[in-house]
């Protein structure tokens, strides 16, 4: 069952908008602090990328608490038996920092499958964090991945226009997921304005009218435009998933790879 809660972290001078186990609908900063981006020159395999995570945090002087964001890449999509094998193993992460809160992952995360992908495993390729800034700075905010389920309804038999992938069909799971992204930014007292950035993930033609008719009908226009990535969702459930964030400041980290 799906909540719309928000909560004050304890320690990661953020509030989340409670979502399911293992991911947080969102995340937006508390005053006097604000949300950065590391983004790895290349997709870091699973330990690597998390030792890599806790690495830069500690150059910075920031508890893992701080870490408020993951951006997964996986080999392809799993049925959802083996996503809930990488979901019991995501949590177990966090459990060994001691980072869950009632056994929930209380920040977001996107996990989503490159199309033209030669990875051989799940890996890591960038993670949002809590920095201290400036008490006037505006609040910068993170979202899930969201998908084309509405918050009420059943998983998979809930999904909109189940198993189609035509273009009425796709047309009509960008605006279930975008109806979706406005309620989780409600939920964290925010509203979807063009400053944020918006990232589409779908592996069908439907980026086009995704900007043009879902998004433009929404009233919503974002200022670098939608940024499309040729993935699938992490289940074979799922065709769609959009995340919208905004960032004091991004981070390359590493090489680039």
């Amino acid at each position: 069952m799906k909540r719309m809660s928000v909560q004050v972290h304890p320690r990661g001078e953020y509030v989340y908008s409670r979502g399911s186990r293992f991911a947080a609908h969102g995340v937006a900063s508390r005053a006097g602090f604000g949300i950065e981006r590391g983004r790895f020159g290349g997709y870091l395999p699973w330990k690597q990328g998390f030792a890599e995570i806790e690495r830069h945090l500690a150059s910075l002087d920031r508890p893992l608490a701080a870490l408020c964001g993951i951006e997964l890449r996986m080999p392809k999509p799993l049925a959802f038996e083996e996503f809930r094998v990488l979901n019991d193993r995501y949590l177990e992460q966090l459990d060994g920092w001691s980072l869950l809160i009632d056994g929930e992952s209380p920040f977001c995360r996107t996990n989503v499958a490159p199309t033209a992908s030669a990875l051989e495993e799940t890996c890591v390729a960038a993670f949002s964090y809590a920095v201290p800034c400036a008490e006037d700075r505006p609040v910068t905010f993170v979202l899930s991945g969201a998908a084309e389920l509405p918050l009420d309804a059943p998983f998979p038999d809930g999904v909109v226009r189940r198993g189609e992938t035509g273009a009425d069909a796709m047309v009509e799971k960008a605006a279930t997921v975008a109806d979706l992204i406005g309620q989780h930014l409600a939920s964290l007292n925010l509203t979807w304005d063009a400053s944020a950035d918006v990232h589409l993930y779908a592996a069908h033609d439907v980026v086009f009218a995704t900007m043009r008719d879902v998004l433009g009908s929404r009233g919503v226009t974002p200022n670098m435009g939608l940024v499309w990535h040729d993935a699938a969702p992490p289940t074979h459930e799922i065709a769609l998933e959009m995340d919208v964030r905004t960032y004091l400041a991004e981070r390359l980290i590493g090489p680039r790879g």
